[in-house]
């Protein structure tokens, strides 16, 4: 199977069950819902009464929730995603025998794939976001007993390792047909991607960051009053969603808007974070009162 395809499945699996789990409210409750916004269950049926088939789900979501780690793994993505940034740097140069093995399933075609300029810039903005990040979880990350379930920690591990391979896997054309210690010295004419995608990517990382560290000062179960909080509840999150759009961008080959592979990504960082913030605003409404979130929205303003 050509792996930009594999990785494109495993985005597409993942966006599936985002939407999904929106669909079942106790898979949403126990499995999506993590830290203080995951509610317990309470049990049904303990005198003998009929239990309601939603409720044996909830048992079943129950046991398979208990498999539980600290919220703090969260650190453990931006460790993977630095060290797959590393890693292929290394393959990618040396011709490394993963990078080998990977590039013997690609299949030809007559599109263009990115050029190694464009695998080189993608991987920069990969580089920097997966450093900032973990940066930010070492040093802002507060001590905490909440708890997440482990299924959603090893899918975080997941995606940043296939989001590793996607931000080079459509240029192996131009990887293999050049040599690449060469191609590191030579300076090429920045494209009109470039000037997009680079403004994109500084404001958004920009404003993620503030983001981080405003919520690392506030005090537990503090509503937000940040004036980047008073339009949109979550705008840490549009800010990742804008970091990845100025990769799909800066990675797209000729005559592409978007890089295929790294938009699938995207979008399913999209709909992970569209769940979460949409939880987040149920959780500030049942914590401070409805009255208190008129006029913020989710993720975007006038949109969601």
């Amino acid at each position: 199977m050509d792996v930009a395809l594999l990785c494109k499945f495993f985005f597409t699996i993942g966006v599936a069950v985002n939407i999904g789990g929106l669909l079942v409210p106790s898979f949403r409750r126990q499995i999506m819902n993590y830290g203080s916004r995951r509610e317990k269950t309470v049990p049904q049926g303990a005198k003998g009464e009929a239990i309601h088939p939603e409720f044996k789900l909830s048992f079943v979501l129950d046991f398979v929730t208990s498999f539980q780690v600290p919220h703090t793994w969260f650190t453990h993505f931006y460790v993977i995603s630095v060290a797959s940034s590393i890693f292929w740097a290394i393959q990618l140069l040396t011709r490394g025998r993963i990078f080998n093995f990977l590039a013997s399933w690609h299949q030809a075609s007559d599109v263009p794939g990115m050029t190694f300029n464009q695998v080189f810039q993608a991987w920069v903005f990969m580089t920097l976001q997966g450093i900032r990040r973990l940066y930010e979880c070492i040093t802002l990350t507060k001590p905490s007993h909440s708890k997440m379930w482990a299924g959603i920690w090893l899918t975080g591990i997941a995606y940043y390792i296939f989001m590793g391979i996607s931000v080079w896997i459509e240029g192996i054309d131009a990887l293999n047909s050049v040599e690449l210690h060469t191609s590191l010295l030579e300076i090429s004419k920045p494209s009109i991607k470039t000037f997009i995608a680079v403004p994109i990517f500084i404001l958004a990382s920009g404003i993620q960051h503030d983001c981080h560290v405003y919520l690392a000062s506030l005090k537990k179960y503090t509503l937000p009053d940040h004036k980047l909080f008073r339009a949109v509840i979550c705008p840490h999150y549009t800010s990742e969603c804008f970091i990845y759009l100025a990769i799909a961008i800066v990675a797209a080959p000729k005559g592409q808007v978007l890089n295929s592979t790294v938009l699938s990504g995207m979008v399913f960082v999209v709909s992970n974070l569209a769940v979460t913030a949409d939880s987040t605003r149920k959780w500030y409404a049942e914590k401070f009162g409805e009255e208190k979130l008129k006029g913020r929205w989710r993720m975007v303003p006038y949109i969601y």
